[in-house]
């Protein structure tokens, strides 16, 4: 099964896109299921929950903002207080139930980089970010290569054309969110897809600096 791990809607501060057109966009880009995982809210998840029927399986979640960076919380159904350490956070969505898998673990600012990853209990990392330029992408891949651990991809959309991009795959057919959560918690997922050009990473670095800037220097 093809899952898109990582997006966003216009419950994060920095995307416009309603839930219904990003379930729609993602069914179109050939995606089985989708983890809406907006910045440190899971009510764009239980949104898309409670509007699909059939096409795809919605993944409930969060993309967190933790002191060490950001971390995908999939699975969980209520939110996290952001702003605690990543190693904190990781228990804490283990202990709702979910998968906690660091985002962009090398993009500049928002990633944990190898320091805290090392010391981070979890089975998967995005090695595989459809907004990272492929250099970023392809440290993430090392670095899981020589853990040992599971790889996920997401596309990172902020914009409906950008559903699917990346990718994570799990291996069968029909499979249930709780399925889905397994094979990844376990590493047992790779990631597929692309990351942007040097032309698309400078434009999306314009944008998040322009957004930095509106927000005072601080970090979503």
């Amino acid at each position: 099964m093809k899952i898109d791990a990582h997006t966003h809607s216009l419950y994060s501060p920095d995307s416009m896109t309603d839930v219904g057109t990003l379930l729609k966009a993602a069914i179109l880009a050939g995606m089985d299921a989708i983890a809406v995982t907006d910045h440190n809210t899971v009510r764009g998840s239980i949104a898309a929950l409670s509007m699909v029927k059939t096409g795809i399986v919605v993944i409930t979640g969060c993309e967190l903002s933790t002191a060490d960076g950001h971390l995908l919380c999939l699975g969980i159904r209520e939110d996290i207080p952001r702003g605690i350490a990543m190693a904190e956070a990781v228990e804490k969505v283990q202990e709702l139930g979910g998968v906690a898998v660091p985002s962009h673990p090398f993009r500049m600012g928002t990633g944990a980089g190898q320091t805290v990853l090392k010391g981070l209990r979890v089975n998967a990392i995005e090695t595989v970010n459809g907004r990272n330029h492929s250099s970023r992408n392809r440290r993430a891949e090392l670095f899981a290569r020589a853990a040992g651990m599971g790889e996920t991809g997401g596309s990172d959309s902020h914009f409906p054309h950008e559903a699917g991009r990346a990718y994570t795959v799990v291996e069968g057919e029909g499979l249930s969110q709780s399925d889905i959560l397994q094979s990844i918690g376990s590493g047992k997922s790779r990631a597929e897809g692309r990351g942007q050009s040097v032309a698309g990473s400078v434009r999306t670095t314009i944008k998040i600096v322009r957004e930095y800037a509106g927000r005072r220097g601080k970090h979503i």
